[in-house]
């Protein structure tokens, strides 16, 4: 019997319960996404190719009719090789974020952006949804919580101050859902889990390299003037520093994820993206995603060393401590800023809480929270407060609650945290990827107060949504394999112990 249930979790008995639990999209699904990486460098270059042509300054006219071709040539092959490939789907929407987030698709006067995310998210879906909806993935655990929680934000367009707001929105986070749970159906191991984070490591390691190109196209436009400091601050092709610190954050994330099973020249190009993106969140000035990493690395010394990373922490503090009061440049460029009140994001953190308080159960609607900062009797009337349901909150946490209300958030925090707190537990991480904790998604949440990350949606969100649904993919084959053991160990017990159990428990 102990041998026995030694080798269970090779046995075809848990092979039986992983299939109950988490089925297999098609047929192909595990043969397939071992062959595609060879194939793989074709849609990097066709992605490279066409950030490239986005690069380009003012795309109006025959530039734009450049980059329609070139997406006209590419969008066939891409759509039939992400059909057999649903890894592939990570590079489409680090591609469409990049876009609808670079400089020139959001000056234009023509709405780009949703253009360009809603027809190609759902094209890319579509020959998915059948597989989807027969895997069943939709029916278990996190996935099944995930999607009540959108049909509430769904729902809520029925009271939204700005439906039409809230439906596109909500609309934009199912399908990007629905993208993770075509991918989570073909992942049956840590390999597979890996190497998905490889490839979304890769898409932002095409738009790291896309704003170091920036720069030497149109370096006159690859910085910002700070509004308060004046300094310049680092923005490559997209729209605000923010969005290059949301950068760094996916691509540490997701780079740490996918260090263990890279080799050969793939670790080099991952810690070249990694380092690559550092360096711009530093030009940049983006100190929330760079406070969030370096606290996450402090959280994984600890949990993994104990004692001796708690010593380790200590001292690097110390040395960062003593440079900070002994370089004068240094100790005003760690205080510039109204640092007290978060840069001034505790004015809308403040109203944010009072708007909950007077409607704590239902909410405004989905992802509108910035309408509320309109109202007269809001006091702050800085201008980044003042574009209606363009604004930020600057706060994901108060955002999900003005937006769904307080029972929405807390549902939210329970089907995020739970993969979390479960792979630390006994036989809870077979896949070994609870580190992925401290390094990917503790940053994350973290980087939710003092940013709002949209629900799978914007670089940080991909990021937070890939890491949550490989690590709630390893909860359920977990539990899967808990079962398969208590199924193994029932059925070695003789009749008569079994019966003398029954008796004691009557």
């Amino acid at each position: 019997m102990v041998q026995k249930l030694q080798t269970v979790p090779r046995d075809s008995v848990v092979e039986a319960q992983w299939t109950k639990v988490l089925p297999d999209a098609n047929a192909r699904g595990a043969h397939n996404f071992r062959l595609w990486i060879s194939r793989f460098p074709y849609l990097i270059a066709a992605a490279a190719g066409l950030l490239i042509l986005v690069l380009l300054t003012h795309p109006v006219g025959g530039e734009i009719v450049a980059a329609a071709i070139v997406a006209a040539a590419i969008l066939p092959y891409a759509i039939y090789y992400t059909s057999r490939h649903a890894g592939g789907l990570l590079i489409v929407l680090v591609l469409i974020e990049v876009i609808a987030a670079s400089a020139a698709v959001s000056s234009s006067d023509v709405k780009i952006g949703a253009i360009v995310r809603y027809p190609l998210n759902l094209l890319f879906l579509l020959p998915f949804i059948p597989a989807i909806w027969k895997s069943g993935i939709l029916r278990q655990g996190g996935f099944r919580d995930c999607s009540i929680y959108l049909t509430w934000a769904l729902f809520s367009v029925s009271y939204s101050i700005l439906p039409t707001v809230s439906l596109a929105r909500a609309f934009a986070a199912i399908l990007a859902f629905l993208v993770f749970c075509a991918i989570a159906s073909e992942v049956k191991s840590a390999e597979d889990a890996r190497r998905l984070m490889g490839v979304l490591l890769a898409g932002c390691g095409i738009a790291v390299a896309a704003n170091y190109l920036y720069i030497l196209i149109n370096p006159g436009m690859a910085w910002q003037p700070d509004t308060e400091s004046g300094m310049l601050r680092y923005v490559g092709f997209l729209t605000e520093p923010n969005e290059i610190g949301n950068l760094t954050l996916a691509t540490v994330g997701v780079g740490f994820g996918y260090w263990p099973v890279a080799k050969g020249w793939k670790k080099g190009l991952a810690a070249a993206a990694m380092i690559g993106s550092l360096v711009q969140g530093v030009m940049a000035d983006s100190r929330s995603p760079i406070i969030a990493i370096v606290i996450g690395c402090a959280v994984y010394l600890m949990l993994k060393y104990r004692a001796k990373g708690v010593i380790g922490i200590l001292a690097m503090y110390l040395v960062f401590y003593a440079a900070a009061h002994a370089i004068p440049s240094m100790h005003e460029y760690i205080d510039r800023g109204d640092v007290e009140s978060f840069t001034g994001r505790q004015v809308a953190w403040d109203f944010g809480v009072r708007s909950i308080k007077e409607s704590p159960l239902l909410g405004y609607g989905y992802e509108v929270e910035g309408q509320i900062l309109l109202s007269p009797y809001f006091q702050g009337w800085d201008a980044v407060w003042g574009m209606g349901y363009q604004s930020s909150l600057h706060n994901g946490y108060i955002s999900r609650a003005v937006s769904l209300g307080i029972p929405a958030l807390l549902f939210w925090l329970f089907f995020i945290l739970r993969p979390m707190v479960s792979c630390f537990l006994t036989n809870g991480d077979p896949w070994k990827m609870k580190w992925l904790v401290p390094l990917a998604l503790l940053p994350m949440l973290i980087l939710e107060t003092t940013e709002s990350v949209v629900d799978f949606r914007s670089l940080g969100g991909i990021m937070m949504g890939l890491v949550w649904t490989m690590l709630e993919r390893e909860r359920l084959f977990a539990r899967a394999q808990a079962a398969a053991r208590a199924t193994v160990v029932e059925e070695s017990k003789t009749p008569i112990v079994r019966a003398l159990q029954r008796a004691h428990a009557s």
